[in-house]
C-alpha cells in the first residue's frame, strides 16, 4: 500500500488534471475527491503526546501516519516500546534528538515525522513527497519565489516537482504568477482565465531561458503549481 503514496500525492497535486477534466468537458467540476488517508486533520490546536501506543506502521506505510501524536516526543520507555514494535513488524525505527522519528522499510523507503506532526516520505529510488509541512529547498523549487500559500503536499522526482495549496482564492494566484513570470518564465507564455459554470478556473505556464517549464493552475478554491525539466 505505501506506494500508492505517491500515485496519491501527484493526484493532489496534479491540480492541471481538475482544469482539463472541467475544460474538456464543459460541465461544472465537482468537489476534488479527498482521499482520507492523505487529508490532515487541522482541527486540532496541537499535536498530542499519547504515551504508551504505538503507531500504525501499516498506516505509515500507506501515507496515513497522522499528525496529532508525535511519536519522538514520546517518554523514553514508549519510544522503546515502539521501536521494539517496528522490529517485530520488520521495520526499523529511529528517534532524533529534535523529536524526530524516522521509519524504514527493507525495500529502502524512508518515512520521517518532524517535530511539528507532519510526514515526509524518500523511495527507494530517490523520489520524496511530503504532507503539508515547509515550502521545501530543491533545484526546482529555488527558480520561483516562495508561494505564501498553505502547503497541502508536495513531490518531487529527478525530473518534475509539484505542489498543492489550499486555502487560496483567484486573485492570490494571479498575484504569483506575476512573481513567476518576473523570476524569468515568459518563454512561450499561455494564460488561461475563464468561469465555467461558475467554476474560476485560472492557468498560467511557460518556461525560462534554461528550459524549465512552470505550471500554474488554479480551480475551485485549490492552486497548484508543477515546474519540470
Amino acid at each position: 500500500m505505501k506506494k500508492q503514496l505517491f500515485g496519491i500525492l501527484a493526484l493532489i497535486v496534479s491540480i492541471t488534471l481538475l482544469i482539463s477534466l472541467v475544460s474538456c468537458s464543459n460541465k461544472p467540476s465537482g468537489s476534488v475527491d479527498d482521499d482520507a488517508p492523505l487529508v490532515r486533520d487541522d482541527s486540532t490546536s496541537a499535536p498530542e503526546n499519547n504515551a504508551g501506543n504505538v503507531p500504525d506502521f501499516s498506516a505509515i506505510m500507506a501515507g496515513n501516519g497522522g499528525t496529532d501524536t508525535v511519536w519522538g516526543l514520546q517518554d523514553p520507555a514508549a519510544r522503546q516500546q515502539i521501536i521494539d514494535a517496528a522490529k517485530a513488524d520488520g521495520f526499523d525505527v529511529s528517534f532524533g534528538a529534535d523529536g524526530s522519528m524516522t521509519v524504514k522499510d527493507k525495500d529502502g523507503t524512508v518515512f520521517v515525522q518532524k517535530p511539528d506532526g507532519t510526514w515526509t516520505m524518500q523511495g527507494g529510488d530517490g523520489q520524496t513527497a511530503q504532507l503539508g509541512g515547509d515550502w521545501p529547498d530543491n533545484e526546482f523549487t529555488r527558480l520561483v519565489p516562495k508561494p505564501g500559500f498553505k502547503l497541502a503536499g508536495a513531490s518531487t522526482s529527478d525530473d518534475e516537482f509539484s505542489a498543492a495549496f489550499q486555502s487560496v482564492n483567484v486573485d492570490q494566484v494571479k498575484a504569483y504568477a506575476e512573481q513567476v513570470k518576473a523570476s524569468g518564465f515568459t518563454v512561450d507564455a499561455e494564460e488561461e482565465d475563464q468561469n465555467v459554470y461558475g467554476v474560476v478556473v485560472y492557468t498560467y505556464s511557460a518556461y525560462d531561458a534554461d528550459g524549465y517549464r512552470v505550471e500554474l493552475t488554479f480551480a475551485s478554491g485549490t492552486a497548484g503549481i508543477t515546474i519540470s525539466k
